[in-house]
């Protein structure tokens, strides 16, 4: 008997991470490359970024740079769209597109205000 349940116990487990492999297979995970506006300018720019894209589904990861005026998003194509990403810009008053493969922003000088804890404060 407790050989037998062994055995049922272990094609359960099998069967159970099967499908679980499977399921994550099926989940189309894309990389996309946008730019900002306004620009970011400092790290609490980058912060009010991924802090507003944190609770959008199907994000997997969000990645700045302000040197390369750049927002990396890994996403679940099942769960959102790069037109989705981009709406969800306008939730926090940005605006986002897509930057063309090879194409470079020269960031703006610009000096943040203090104390602006939402963003620079432009």
């Amino acid at each position: 008997m407790y050989i037998l349940n062994f055995y049922m116990m272990r094609n359960l487990f099998v069967t159970l991470m099967l499908l679980m492999v499977s399921t994550m297979a099926m989940a189309k995970i894309k990389t996309v490359v946008l730019t900002t506006n306004p620009q970011m300018h400092c790290v609490n720019c980058e912060n009010r970024v991924k802090n507003n894209l944190k609770d959008v589904p199907g994000i997997k990861s969000v990645e700045t740079s302000v040197a390369d005026q750049t927002v990396t998003i890994k996403y679940n194509t099942k769960k959102t769209s790069e037109e989705e990403l981009i709406k969800a810009f306008e939730g926090f008053g940005m605006k986002a597109r897509l930057l063309a493969q090879g194409e470079k922003i020269v960031k703006e000088a610009h000096e943040c205000k203090e104390g602006n804890e939402g963003g620079c404060g432009e």
